[in-house]
């Protein structure tokens, strides 16, 4: 499938022109079109909408650039700053009006591209007028790094007549493995006491295994003598103390705690009256399993409103998702939107559970306008 092509376009406002309707060939979705008038005469273009999301590399492979161009009434504009909002580093436009942007396809984004600043711009050699700096500030461009999405077919829910199942799958690059959505870490957390059982605030809780290895750290506890952390426990004995300030409290010499698998755990721990050394024995430490995990990766919806009800499955290993929506709504052929996602739940999760409507909400700077291909073919239609 050659779903990526280096193409120039033309970007007359922030978002990229849309498409709806239904039709018996492959269709695709895209941007909505944007409100704002566009301005005819300003030409910000680059030569790709969208890139596709790699993973990191050491060589550097996951960096690439994307060209692009600034003109003015057919006229190159030289020496305008263009802004991304992927890098903190600007560049100018050169004689031609080009210029160049160094993109990390390493990252899950949508980079809009503006002009920062016109104080030494010209246009044939002439500094800009007060009416040509206002047109030229009002435009901006697109694109996104993102993994392609294919619709394989789209049935009737068996179980509402009004809506439609969407089968899809996120296509990675050759040699990718992507890293959709499960536990990525437990959490540890519980209340820190005194002698006379009053939590404590700002106490620190610490542990590591094998004198350093798997170090981590608390939160600061709250009024109520609360803290948190999250970490991936293995089987392993523990040193476990807490700080305050710099007041440290210990285990026995000796003692070690024994952390739980594949759980979250709750310590409640109360600090001696005299002393650093904490006693190990209940009910000074108590601890207890607790539901829930971290989870954190990849995962896929679709760019509606908030108040629009839909469900997502969390992908598979190859990919495939299952989203299902009212037909109503997926006639105007929606676009999709991904996003990695970190999230604590207090259930367990697996590839193809569904999530409930408004559990999959993308970030500012994901990528919303993520084209799909979809061959309509009887076989996979629905009546909608």
């Amino acid at each position: 499938m050659r779903y990526l092509q280096r193409l120039s376009i033309l970007i007359l406002a922030a978002c990229l022109t849309g498409c709806a309707g239904i039709s018996s060939k492959p269709v695709s979705s895209a941007a909505p079109a944007s409100p704002q008038a566009a301005d005819h005469g300003v030409q910000l273009t680059v030569d790709t909408s969208a890139l596709l999301l790699k993973q990191w590399k050491p060589d550097g492979s996951h960096i690439t650039p994307v060209h692009g161009r600034l003109l003015l009434d057919n006229r190159p504009v030289v020496n305008a700053i263009v802004h991304s909002s992927q890098s903190q580093i600007d560049v100018p436009t050169g004689e031609d009006g080009s210029f160049t942007l160094t993109v990390d396809q390493s990252l899950l984004a949508e980079t809009k591209i503006r002009i920062a600043s016109l104080k030494d711009a010209t246009v044939s050699g002439r500094r800009l007028t007060a009416e040509m700096s206002q047109r030229l500030l009002a435009s901006s461009a697109m694109f996104s790094v993102n993994y392609p999405v294919e619709v394989v077919k789209v049935e009737d829910d068996p179980k509402d007549a009004s809506k439609v199942r969407v089968h899809g799958q996120v296509i990675a690059g050759s040699g990718d493995i992507v890293s959709y959505f499960q536990v990525d870490k437990y959490r540890m957390g519980g209340i820190v006491k005194d002698a006379n059982g009053r939590p404590v605030e700002n106490a620190v809780v610490w542990f590591d295994r094998d004198q350093g290895e798997g170090f981590g750290k608390s939160t600061p506890s709250d009024q109520n003598g609360r803290y948190s952390i999250f970490y991936w426990p293995e089987d392993e004995e523990t040193n476990l103390l807490v700080t305050i300030g710099t007041r440290k409290y210990t285990l026995p010499e000796g003692r070690v705690f024994k952390m739980p698998e594949n759980t979250s755990v709750e310590i409640d721990i109360t600090l001696p009256e005299e002393g650093t050394v904490i006693n190990d024995q209940p009910p000074y430490l108590v601890s207890r399993t607790s539901p829930g995990a971290m989870y954190t990766g990849v995962l896929v919806g679709l760019n509606l409103p908030k108040d629009v009800p839909y469900s997502v499955t969390i992908p598979n290993k190859k990919g495939e998702f299952i989203v299902t929506v009212a037909k109503k709504v997926w006639k105007q052929r929606p676009a999709f939107f991904e996003t990695r996602m970190s999230k604590f739940v207090e259930g367990r999760l697996t590839w193809g559970d569904t999530l409930p409507a408004g559990f999959v909400q993308p970030a500012a700077e994901d990528p919303k306008h993520i084209p799909f291909k979809y061959d309509e073919r009887p076989a996979h239609s629905t009546a909608i």
